[in-house]
């Protein structure tokens, strides 16, 4: 319990060192998939799954693929197709199915796992073959014929889960991979030529502890094969401590045979040490993804090779986005290697300095050496000194995508200047395309490959096609490393700072650096449009936007450039205020129409400096069609349209007078003129010898066309409304004062009534 607090504790201390000084780099431009502008290549068969294995032939025409019971040729010569060319069959035995199904295996296919060139003309091709290895060695021309079948136990992994990495050098395979149903780890040298002896490593504490292989590369002018890794932390006997993960480099020397007692068919010249990728006291990105070399120019020295890894920390949780990218140099894994060495003691569980007296620790060809000696190399393997990135800091890191895969190069542009492009391929399916500037990394653009996270297992770049090829299940993606016809016109080519992208003045497009040479505006470094572009017309053309009152209006505004700073204005260029606007997230202006919001809107873009209006709208109420009296109280002359003699009648105030054209409009166009619907069987109910008349005026010829007018029947139904508005209420008036009278009055009986009632009192009085 304790321990597991020291853990949490160590997480929180660990993560409390994130620098936030690390801004996201964010892509500039995001391209999905499918877009028009980044077209993609993909070779999809039903019939092959899981193509993840690839290998390029040396002329980059024909791409080799690995895939589940098959291995397949492509035809990659032409730019907009990928065609198959040869197809190899290659399923595991029944028999092989079968016990790999009893033992509970889910894989237990024939994933082909390792593909290299064995020579010049035959490649080497090993498959997992339901966990019973099997390889095959064939002529890369013809994948049908002269198949050379090789016995690949503990050369060749038994499970397509587990990473592995794989190196022929002089037809010799160097390995690193887990064998067996166990998953036993092993890095060997197998199918040694001549009296040269197959080699393992020896079994002794400490050597390797959970290793997950990721790369290994042939470094010719040191004789040694270079291995990457991760395992379980070694640094002390402390148990929370061991629980680290650290990534290793490790060597052994193609010469290497072994020694004569002591390490028989052992390795003698195998060595590693720790890869930090860390900058200060920042966090240290423990857990190495990938890694690639990039080989230094033809006339520098060897020492200069540089190796580009991705990292991300073991403390996240893996649905964390958090990656950093780390460049290591040759010399100082060389220096690692040479350097001293630690000792395990079992007694004390603990590691002791163990000093390089006499250098011979990390050397090639100890196998020759006395026992004493390799005893010494048994027990001492990690180097006392870690290998630290170049300059000792990040080359960049992420707080925003999880990176997986890399490939780099290099370049130059139009100035002739070098410039280094990585591509990283994120666990959500895009590959961001990144040049290093002197000023940090830039984000030329993201690429969406996939809609949905893939596992991808293999990514290879070709400089001489300028092409990206991408295994997954899905199958093979190819992805040219640039598309300057993408950004059409100047700024958007300037600002993109693409090394490999251009603005050719002549042809006036974005063109290629490497097609038309180093006359096209360009400016890597700082983008800068207002030196590069000084033709160029920053403007866009203003949209009339009609709209009614209280109605809510949405003007949209699409900025190419995710780093661009958009603001709404105003014609003079006033910032639209939050108080009656709002700027949606894709920067979208959304406001609802009133008498103060009929305006002109601009939206402005700000990149590096350079300002440009990329929409512009005008808002404004619906026209209605209306008729407009003479502009003069005096009656012009008019002249009939007749053959007989002219007649001057004074105009009628139903008409209307407009310039008439010496071509006789169209329907449509005499609609649109006077924005009112067409009424064509309406005029020609209507039309008489006299409804049309020429005007003669000042030399122009103006037309009158007669126009029902409703004036005098609106004003009658005005006044008629009117009277019977008086009359109601004159009549409502007096119903209710007559009511207010009854109820008022007391009854007052007829006076027949009361002459009646005195005749009748006055005859009861006589009678009694």
């Amino acid at each position: 319990m304790a321990g597991l607090c020291r853990i949490w504790i160590f997480k929180v201390l660990v993560l409390g060192l994130i620098d936030s000084s690390h801004a996201s780099l964010r892509p500039r431009v995001s391209f999905s998939q499918g877009s028009s502008e980044r077209l993609l290549g993909l070779y999809h068969s039903s019939s092959v799954k899981n193509s993840s294995t690839l290998l390029l032939s040396a002329d980059a025409d024909t791409l080799f693929v690995g895939a589940r019971d098959a291995l397949l040729s492509l035809d990659v010569s032409q730019p907009d197709s990928i065609t198959l060319k040869d197809k190899l069959e290659w399923a595991a035995s029944p028999q092989n199915i079968k016990t790999c199904t009893v033992a509970s295996k889910t894989d237990c296919g024939n994933f082909i796992s390792i593909l290299q060139f064995f020579n010049s003309t035959h490649l080497y091709a090993c498959g997992t073959n339901a966990y019973k290895p099997q390889a095959l060695i064939i002529p890369a021309s013809s994948l049908r014929t002269g198949r050379d079948t090789k016995d690949a136990k503990n050369c060749c992994p038994s499970s397509s889960t587990q990473r592995n990495t794989a190196t022929i050098v002089d037809e010799e395979l160097y390995t690193a991979t887990k064998v067996g149903y166990f998953g036993v780890k092993v890095i060997s040298r197998c199918h040694s030529r001549g009296a040269r002896n197959n080699l393992e490593l020896q079994n002794v504490p400490k050597l390797l502890q959970e290793p997950e292989f990721v790369s290994s590369t042939h470094i010719a002018s040191e004789g040694k094969i270079l291995l990457f890794f991760t395992e379980v932390g070694d640094l002390t006997g402390d148990s929370f401590l061991n629980s680290f993960t650290v990534s290793r480099v490790a060597q052994v020397c193609t010469n290497d045979n072994g020694g004569s007692l002591t390490l028989q068919k052992r390795w003698t010249s195998f060595a590693k040490s720790q890869l930090v990728c860390q900058q200060g006291d920042e966090l240290q990105f423990n857990k190495l993804q990938d890694i690639v070399k990039m080989s230094p120019a033809d006339d520098e020295s060897p020492d200069n090779t540089l190796f580009y890894g991705v990292f991300t920390s073991q403390w996240l949780a893996a649905s964390s986005s958090l990656s950093a990218v780390c460049a290591f140099s040759l010399t100082d894994i060389k220096a690692a290697f040479s350097g001293d060495y630690k000792t395990f003691d079992l007694n004390v569980n603990h590691w002791n300095h163990q000093p390089n007296v006499d250098g011979k620790l990390g050397k090639c060809g100890l196998f020759n050496d006395n026992d004493r000696v390799l005893n010494i190399v048994k027990k001492s393997f990690l180097t006392e000194k870690v290998v630290r990135p170049v300059d000792k800091k990040l080359i960049f890191s992420s707080t925003e995508e999880r990176y997986s895969r890399l490939a780099v190069q290099r370049t130059q542009a139009a100035n002739g200047h070098s410039y280094t492009i990585l591509y990283l391929l994120t666990e959500s399916g895009f590959l961001h395309k990144v040049v290093l500037l002197a000023k940090g990394p830039h984000v030329i653009e993201e690429i969406q490959i996939f809609k949905q996270p893939h596992t991808v297992k293999n990514i290879l770049l070709s400089t001489s096609k300028g092409v990206l090829f991408i295994g997954s299940s899905e199958g093979v993606f190819r992805v040219p490393v640039s598309n300057c016809s993408a950004y059409p016109n100047c700024a958007e080519c300037v600002l993109a700072r693409d090394p490999f992208c251009g603005w050719d003045s002549e042809t006036r497009a974005c063109a290629t650096v490497s097609r038309m040479g180093s006359n096209l505006r360009q400016d890597v470094e700082s983008g800068n449009v207002n030196a590069q572009c000084t033709e160029f017309k920053h403007t866009a053309a203003t949209v009339t936007r009609i709209a009614r009152l209280n109605e809510i209006v949405v003007l949209p505004c699409r900025s190419r450039s995710r780093l661009a700073d958009v603001t709404w204005r105003f014609s003079d260029n006033r910032v639209v205020p939050q108080l009656m606007y709002m700027q949606r997230a894709d920067d979208s202006l959304v406001f609802t129409v009133t008498p103060e919001t009929l305006k002109t809107y601009l939206c402005v873009s700000e990149e590096l400096g350079f300002k440009q209006t990329i929409a512009a709208f005008a808002v404004t109420l619906p026209v209605f069609p209306r008729s407009f009296p003479p502009p003069s109280d005096r009656q012009p002359d008019v002249t009939l349209n007749s053959d007989e003699d002219p007649k001057t009648e004074p105009i009628s105030d139903y008409y209307t007078a407009f310039e008439f054209d010496e071509s006789e409009p169209t329907k449509e166009e005499r609609t649109d003129a006077f924005m009112t619907p067409d009424r064509t069987n309406e005029k020609k109910a209507r039309t008489n010898p006299q409804s049309t008349i020429n005007i003669n005026t000042a030399g122009k010829d103006i037309v009158c066309v007669a126009q029902k007018s409703y004036y005098n029947e609106m004003v009658a139904f005005c006044l008629l409304f009117v009277f019977c508005l008086f009359v109601f209420i004159a009549f409502v008036v007096l119903w209710r004062r007559s009511m207010r009278c009854n109820k008022t009055t007391p009854q007052k009986q007829p006076k027949d009534a009361e002459s009646d009632n005195i005749w009748q009192t006055e005859l009861d009085e006589q009678k009694s």
